[in-house]
């Protein structure tokens, strides 16, 4: 970087970090504010000259500056600084101001974040907080930061309060509960970080400490402001009365992932940014598309890709385990009593609230697969912010409240053909591109068929591939998933069990 503002004014010259003098600092200060914008003359001379008349040398001392600016401060980097009729402007890329770096690694860390890479985003806010060294353009006069000073003010709490959730997600909890408390004691008022502590507590096994943080936090509310804690804080407060003294175990049991995953790239980006609006909202993803179009497959590799955003577990619930739809009443008593409730209550309506009051306060992804209506998942749903539900559905209607539908289409052709994956003649790829429709099962099982009896020449797997779609294909253009066995085994006598299990859908 060639210029840091995050604290007093420096530029990088010669391989070293160097102080600028007051009034030539206040303009390039002003500059930088506005990198690559023109600035006229008359708002440098009030940067430069905020508390007095200016001297009527005024335009003859700013082209001084400019001078010494592009002389001394920057030889080896050119002018820098270019000019025209009464306005100066500052040429710079983004990542040669330090300001622009913060900004920037602070997004990164949130995709990384988003994306379950806690390692990668521990690392870009702490080399982001690392730039911060004052208050920032501290060289000009506070009307004219204030904004720009509070944005970035704002952007750094979210640096620290994300950080010591990377530090979390990543068991460096020592270091997570001493930020948080260095929070708590620089803003007592701010209410974020203490309900991030009180769970940072609880998930260490140090419940006692929790709840005396909270009452901390109570009482400085109550004595500065004379309010109640927020809902966040008081929903951190019942997690820590409900919490066994012991360290409960993080539930995650999420299917394998597919290993040659293909497409699916904007739903993916969709999925992430929903993930961190989790936060504050409750993100209910539906998903629909043809039979065997891959929406389980999605699902489940999207999860482990959002996964770290979730530390509190994730959850994979098949909803028709044996082909069979199961009851909202059923669902939940398993979810219950994997969660450890001892005491299952009798009725659906009571057991929705008890699996509602065991995810307040968690940050946790539920995956529900092969949804069948309305009525099976919506007991399922949380009450509270802090999770993130993604449904696939056997129906393309869910009379759900806000949802946010997201239909798969099938594979275009290049996609398909890199799924298909198989070493192949290319009129052996083009067949499989038109008689699968692009549905990521029946590429799968295209490639377990050729696999599976490589003797074929190209003409008999193209009619072996035929008869396949005959056997499988429905009048909606999906698949019929639950043939896909029978018909390779009508097809290749000798296909094996774990070919079978590559074309699960």
């Amino acid at each position: 970087m060639l210029f840091r503002v995050l604290g007093p004014l420096e530029t990088r010259v010669l391989d070293e970090n160097r102080r600028v003098a007051r009034k030539p600092a206040a303009l390039l200060a002003t500059l930088l504010l506005h990198r690559g914008e023109w600035v006229d003359c008359n708002r440098l001379i009030e940067a430069i000259w905020p508390d007095r008349v200016p001297p009527r040398s005024a335009l003859s001392n700013i082209k001084s500056y400019v001078w010494q600016i592009r002389h001394d401060l920057l030889p080896e980097n050119g002018p820098r600084v270019e000019a025209r009729t009464g306005a100066y402007r500052l040429c710079a890329e983004a990542d040669e101001v330090d300001v622009e770096c913060f900004r920037q690694r602070t997004a990164e860390a949130r995709t990384a974040m988003a994306q379950g890479d806690a390692q990668k985003a521990v690392h870009l806010l702490e080399t982001a907080a690392a730039l911060w060294r004052g208050t920032p353009f501290g060289e000009l006069p506070d009307e004219v930061i204030a904004p720009v000073v509070a944005e970035l003010e704002e952007l750094r709490w979210e640096v620290r309060e994300t950080l010591a959730d990377a530090l979390l997600a990543v068991r460096r909890h020592r270091e997570a509960i001493a930020l948080l408390r260095d929070l708590t004691a620089a803003d007592p008022l701010r209410e974020g970080p203490w309900a991030r502590l009180v769970l940072a507590l609880v998930r260490t096994g140090r419940r006692s400490e929790a709840l005396a943080t909270y009452d901390d936090a109570r009482r400085v509310l109550a004595d500065e402001l004379g309010v109640d804690p927020g809902r966040a804080l008081a929903e951190a407060h019942r997690h820590a009365l409900a919490e066994e003294p012991a360290t409960q175990r993080v539930r995650s049991d999420l299917p394998r992932d597919v290993p040659d995953f293909t497409g699916r790239t904007n739903e993916m980006a969709r999925l992430t940014e929903l993930s961190r609006s989790s936060a504050t909202s409750v993100p209910v993803v539906v998903l629909d598309g043809v039979p065997g179009v891959g929406k389980t497959a999605f699902a489940v590799h999207a999860a482990h890709r959002i996964a770290g955003a979730f530390p509190d577990g994730q959850l994979f619930v098949d909803l028709a385990p044996d082909g069979e739809p199961l009851g909202a009443d059923v669902l939940l008593a398993r979810l219950l009593r994997a969660a450890g409730v001892r005491d299952i209550p009798d009725t659906v309506a009571e057991r929705a609230a008890a699996w509602r009051a065991h995810l307040a306060g968690r940050r946790m992804l539920l995956v529900l697969d092969g949804a069948a209506s309305s009525d099976q998942v919506r007991p399922l749903l949380p009450g509270r912010p802090g999770c993130l539900v993604v449904i696939t559905a056997r129906t393309r209607v869910l009379r759900l409240d806000a949802i946010e539908p997201m239909t798969l289409t099938p594979l275009p052709a290049a996609q398909t053909a890199t799924l298909f994956g198989a070493v192949a003649s290319a009129d052996v790829v083009r067949e499989v591109v038109r008689r699968t429709g692009g549905l990521p099962a029946a590429v799968r099982a295209a490639t377990a068929l050729f696999h599976a009896c490589p003797q074929w020449t190209p003409k008999q797997f193209a009619a072996r591939l035929g008869e396949l779609h005959a056997i499988t294909a429905r009048p909606d253009g999906g698949l019929d998933a639950r043939a896909i066995d029978r018909a390779l085994e009508q097809l290749a006598d000798h296909v094996t069990p774990a070919l079978r299990e590559l074309t699960a859908v």
